[in-house]
């Protein structure tokens, strides 16, 4: 397990889940006053929860890895991976579901060292499921070992994002989809990508994708899905930076493969 030197000789990432069930409390507490505020446009929205949540998660995280920097979706965090320890974070990904108490967000955590990637959280307040991993050390879901399906993209589960911050490429996702949905099993659109990715990630689905995807979106559930023994790139099969907004795809190497043909053509 990962150790920070002078934590006590607890495991960083004890600590890490810790912190984010508890910030799954905050998320619970919400009543019917969400302060519901636009940001860059009417379906990009922001609530009092995201910023309570993000500044708990900003003020325990920062306890854990001292000097540690925050890349994150809200307030005034960098916006880029540095060098040394760095936390990205997504107070609620799925804040539109939040907002209209359908029952799929998450609170998403991932700690790079270096710019890479090394450990990842993923908390489902609703149903209280914690997905959690390591660099190394397997992918778990409620402390129990997850791994991907092995399936083809004809009995596959696909779960798709449709960059709605981005309207201009409605047409392309739709057309996209329509494609996936007449030679896959099913389709769904869930509105959470870190929590999307963490379904792949346990075999609950076998694919996700979306052609623009911000980095908090997905940087915890990545190295969940990683360990669990999954693949995730761009949607033409090019690896995933957290420092670009880029599509971004995962599954197995089976229904990747047919992902990236229907996607090319």
């Amino acid at each position: 397990m990962i150790k920070y030197e002078g934590n006590g000789g607890n495991t960083m990432l004890d600590k890490i889940v810790a912190i984010v069930k508890e910030a799954a409390a905050i998320y619970k507490s919400a009543g019917d006053d969400l302060g519901v505020e636009m940001k860059s446009s009417s379906v990009d929205l922001v609530t009092k929860y995201d910023k309570a949540i993000q500044d708990f998660l900003i003020e325990k995280l920062s306890a854990v890895v001292p000097g540690a920097q925050f890349f994150g979706e809200e307030g005034d965090g960098n916006k880029e991976l540095t060098d040394g320890y760095c936390f990205i974070i997504d107070p609620i990904d799925g804040t539109t579901n939040f907002i209209k108490g359908f029952q799929h967000s998450a609170i998403s955590v991932g700690l790079a060292k270096d710019k890479e990637i090394v450990l990842g959280v993923v908390m489902d307040p609703d149903l209280d499921n914690i997905y959690y991993a390591e660099k190394g050390k397997g992918a778990f879901l409620n402390g129990k070992p997850i791994h991907v399906s092995d399936c083809e993209l004809k009995t596959s589960l696909v779960l798709f994002g449709t960059c709605p911050y981005e309207h201009e490429l409605a047409k392309k996702t739709f057309h996209i989809t329509e494609e996936v949905f007449y030679n896959a099993l099913e389709v769904r659109r869930g509105g959470s990508a870190a929590l999307d990715i963490c379904y792949v990630a346990a075999g609950k689905a076998d694919l996700f994708y979306e052609l623009i995807l911000r980095p908090w979106d997905w940087a915890g559930a990545t190295l969940i899905l990683k360990e669990a023994g999954g693949i995730c790139t761009t949607c033409d099969g090019a690896p995933v930076d957290a420092n670009v907004i880029q599509s971004y795809a995962c599954g197995n190497e089976k229904n990747l493969k047919e992902f990236y043909d229907i996607y090319g053509a």
